[in-house]
C-alpha cells in the first residue's frame, strides 16, 4: 500500500493595532504545498479549512478529476 503523507498548517495573522485578525490552514501532501482547486477564488492559505476543498487539492494533485455530490435525508 502506498502512503501518503497529508500535513495541515495552520496560521494567523494579527494587524499592528490589533484590530483585525486572518486566519486560515495550508495543506501539503509529501511535503508539497498545494494550491487551491480554484485558486482564482481564494489563494491556498485557505485550502485545508474545508474537507471538500482539501480533498479536491489532494485529488487533483493525484491526478483525479473530482466531482462532488451532496446527499441530504429528508
Amino acid at each position: 500500500m502506498k502512503k501518503l503523507k497529508i500535513t495541515f498548517e495552520d496560521w494567523d495573522y494579527e494587524c499592528g493595532d490589533g484590530c483585525c485578525t486572518s486566519y486560515g490552514t495550508y495543506i501539503s501532501l509529501n511535503d508539497e504545498r498545494l494550491e487551491h482547486p480554484n485558486p482564482e477564488v481564494l489563494d491556498n492559505s485557505y485550502v485545508g479549512m474545508d474537507v471538500e476543498q482539501s480533498l479536491e487539492a489532494v485529488l487533483k494533485k493525484l491526478g483525479y478529476e473530482v466531482e462532488f455530490e451532496h446527499k441530504y435525508e429528508e
